[in-house]
Formats: C-alpha cells, structure tokens, sequence
C-alpha cells in the first residue's frame, strides 16, 4: 500500500518537508484531520514551527500522492473519495494485492522470504495489540511490501504504493468495525503463502479486499464525496 511515512522519532530536521507530510498523515489516522478538510498554510506553519516554503514543499509532495487536493481558489484540503472512486481503487487493489500474494507463495522458499514475510506477520499482530491505529498502519504497509518484495516484481512494488487506499481506510474508519477480524484474514494470506499455496494465497487476498469494499459500500451516501 502507500510507503511508510517518515517516524518521527527519527533524527530529523525540524523544517523537513518529508517530517511534515508523514505528521499530516499521522493527523489523519488518528481523527485530527479529516477527509474533505482544509489544510491553511498559517495555521499549520504555526502548528509545526517551520516556514510556509517547508508547508508548501510537504502539501505538494502529499498533493502528488494523491492524498490532498490543490486547488486555486479553495486552497490545499484532505482528499474525500466519491463512491465510485472507492469502488475503482479497491477493484484495483483487490487484482494488486492478489497477485502480490500469489507470487510470494510461489516464490516462498527463495531466499530469506520466508522469515521476512513471518515477521511482517508478526510485525502486524504486535500492532494490532497495540491499539494504535497508525502505527497499525505503518505495519500494515510493511507487511504488504514484505509480500511485494517476496514476490520479486519490480513493477508492482513502483504501482502499489500508488493506490490510495489509506484515504479508503481513513475515510470509513467506521465500515472497519472491531469484529471485522482482519488480523485473521492476514493470518489466512500468510499460511497460503508460508505453505506455497499461490492459489490459496490469491484468494485469501481477495477475498479480504473484496469483503472490505463490499462494507463500504453499505454505507450511506453522505459518507462519500460527490462524483467528480
């Protein structure tokens, strides 16, 4: 899924473009920032303590993800998905992750892919316990690159990160209710994969990609942006 942002415990400068966008999304998993909401270079440079040049290089860097908006009159804001946006990048990611799944399987007993991928595993069920919801999100995007670099494909690890499913995640928190049990479907991928089941592992991976679309779009529609 999308790259990790950087940690910020990680000896940085301050003024780091790079530091802010991943701050941004730190705000976003944890409810500061919501999507739709507008990002005002004068309050985030008060916020931050760094200058409007530091603002503007991270909200653009966030702008060529994909996950803010830039627009001429209304500014910067946090990008709301419409429901048949949703509906495009999942159909994506469920292909996507499916196929990372499948090569890792097939490719399981190749090198160190087998411990990388166990421990990823166990990465994840750590943050889970946690309780914390970006750090379960950084986890999560280790445990998917963990399968993309199992896999070997060079171009799906440059096209994954690309989708922006942290929106999806973000944006319907509430369609991610806790008796979903998606470390048990994570737990179902990784025992294909670990076993060099490909086909196991593919569907597994679908399938929980799939069951997560179809919740939200149960929701109602004022939980989605309008249709561009």
């Amino acid at each position: 899924m999308p790259a990790d942002s950087p940690d910020p415990a990680a000896p940085r400068p301050l003024s780091s473009p790079d530091f802010i966008a991943g701050e941004i999304l730190r705000g976003l998993y944890a409810g500061r920032y919501v999507p739709g909401q507008r990002l005002v270079e004068a309050d985030l440079t008060r916020e931050y303590k760094v200058s409007r040049g530091s603002i503007r290089e991270a909200l653009k860097r966030l702008a060529a993800e994909g996950t803010v908006a830039l627009t001429l009159h209304r500014g910067a804001y946090i990008r709301a998905l419409s429901r048949g946006e949703v509906a495009e990048v999942l159909a994506l990611v469920e292909v996507l992750t499916g196929l990372a799944a499948r090569l890792a399987a097939e490719r399981i007993a190749q090198a160190d892919n087998r411990d990388r991928v166990a421990k990823a595993m166990e990465e994840l069920a750590a943050a889970e316990a946690g309780g914390d919801a970006y750090q379960f999100a950084r986890a999560r995007d280790r445990f998917y690159r963990a399968l993309v670099l199992a896999g070997g494909n060079r171009e799906l690890a440059r096209v994954l990160p690309t989708m922006q499913v942290h929106l999806v995640r973000t944006q319907f928190r509430p369609a991610e209710a806790p008796g979903d049990n998606r470390l048990g479907d994570y737990r179902r991928v990784v025992a294909a994969v670990l076993s060099g089941d490909a086909a196991a592992a593919e569907a597994a991976m679908r399938q929980h990609i799939r069951a997560g679309s179809e919740r939200i779009q149960r929701l109602p529609d004022e939980a989605f942006a309008p249709e561009p």
